[in-house]
């Protein structure tokens, strides 16, 4: 029973090891972003098969978030690249970015909320707005 039991930890172990961290894209997977106009990016995330998807989800909002941040910006919305209203969080969305609180009714988020909920949880600083 111990040697089944260390054998699933020891899988477990090394699925999670396989799954793609928050970083800039390279050949593991990652992020990756492209401006559109100004106030609104593309964000795409990259993964490998082992990556659950709700750290997926995770972090296509965390770079989002810490886009919007480095843009100067502190609220956003999220759009499918189809040109749809508004999108959940996933491996490609499109960032519209506000100076203040979007009107009622949009789905939207505070980025340096989202940044401190979710860096805190996967260990990670959202960067400062470049000088």
């Amino acid at each position: 029973m111990k040697t089944k039991l260390t054998f699933i930890l020891a899988c477990a172990a090394l699925l999670a090891g396989c799954a793609t961290e928050y970083q800039p894209h390279n050949s593991e997977g990652g992020y990756s972003e492209a401006p559109i106009e100004p106030g609104v990016w593309r964000v795409k995330f990259a993964s490998t098969p082992y990556t659950l998807q709700q750290q997926i989800q995770d972090f296509s909002l965390l770079r989002s978030a810490e886009l919007t941040l480095q843009q100067g910006y502190s609220h956003f919305t999220l759009a499918a690249p189809d040109g749809k209203a508004s999108a959940q969080p996933g491996p490609d969305v499109v960032v519209r970015m506000f100076k203040q609180r979007p009107p009622n009714g949009v789905n939207q988020y505070d980025a340096r909320a989202v940044c401190d909920r979710l860096g805190t949880r996967y260990e990670v600083t959202c960067q400062p707005r470049p000088l």
